[in-house]
């Protein structure tokens, strides 16, 4: 086994692209990450700099990728066929270089890394998220639902930010308004996040997010409490979809929490099939 880093994200992405894309839909998180770091032109302005690694065979055959832009969590990403001795070796080597607040990734490669890691550590791990991979390559319209989808505007910053924070409530985070609200003039600047509206009143969100050669993931799906059981979510995720369908791209994947079996119900009634499943741990002392 050897490790291989880099400090250029273009260089690493035409390293990992063809494996990773072997399995599009499930490594989309990792690949959006590259994408995004290769479309800054550069990382040189970024105070800390990205950890990019692959943890490969004597001959050169990539077995882990492993990714990191402080602070947030490491990704990693293999196949079916990464083995124990390269997960075991990749956290070995990763702690050469750095620690890291959690992980993420494919239930199978977590599970043995985030082990080997807590035991060169002396750290314990708890369970922060466990996802279900949604990919989506033709849309089965919902039933007849009143409404229509529209790109999020400046004058909506305000209701966006609420319901940016209110969304990130929900899933049992938090964050300041000020945070929702930077997060909030992003997306409008990006033009990714869409409304779904019924007559004056706006019911659902949705949005587009890290863009792969095929595909786009879609996050931030939220319905305000009074409005959730009309269908309105369904509606504007199964319309997002087929927009982006319609631009080009190939399929759309998303996750979901493994604890909310309606989301995942509602989902696969409009195309969504799931591929993977993926698992957050956090390390603490």
């Amino acid at each position: 086994m050897r490790i291989r880093s880099y400090q250029d994200p273009d260089a690493y992405l035409n390293h990992v692209q063809s494996f990773l894309e072997e399995n599009e839909a499930v490594n989309n998180l990792s690949l959006g990450i590259l994408h995004r770091l290769v479309s800054q032109n550069g990382v040189e302005h970024l105070e800390n700099k990205p950890y990019l690694s692959t943890i490969e065979s004597d001959e050169g055959r990539i077995e882990l990728c492993m990714i990191q832009t402080p602070p947030h969590n490491l990704t990693i990403a293999g196949q079916p066929t990464t083995s124990r001795e390269a997960l075991s070796y990749g956290a070995e080597e990763l702690l050469k270089q750095k620690q890291v607040p959690g992980i993420l990734g494919e239930n199978h490669l977590v599970e043995i890394f985030s082990k080997e890691y807590c035991h060169l550590t002396n750290k314990k791990r708890s369970l922060h998220m466990n996802q279900r991979i949604y990919r989506l390559d033709k849309v089965i319209p919902p039933k007849q639902i009143n409404g229509t989808m529209r790109i999020v505007e400046r004058s909506d910053l305000e209701l966006l930010t609420q319901w940016i924070q209110q969304f990130i409530q929900s899933m049992g985070q938090q964050a300041t308004l000020e945070e929702c609200r930077e997060r909030a003039e992003q997306f409008i600047e990006e033009q990714s996040i869409v409304f779904w509206q019924v007559e004056n009143r706006i019911v659902s969100m949705a949005n587009q997010t890290r863009p792969t050669s095929n595909g786009m993931t879609i996050n931030f799906v939220y319905t305000p409490p009074e409005y959730e059981k009309n269908g309105f979510a369904s509606a504007c995720v199964a319309e997002l979809s087929q927009s982006l369908l319609n631009r080009g791209y190939t399929f759309c994947s998303l996750y979901t929490d493994l604890s909310n079996p309606t989301s995942n119900s509602i989902y696969m009634k409009i195309g969504f099939k799931p591929v993977g499943d993926s698992i957050v741990y956090l390390f603490e002392s």
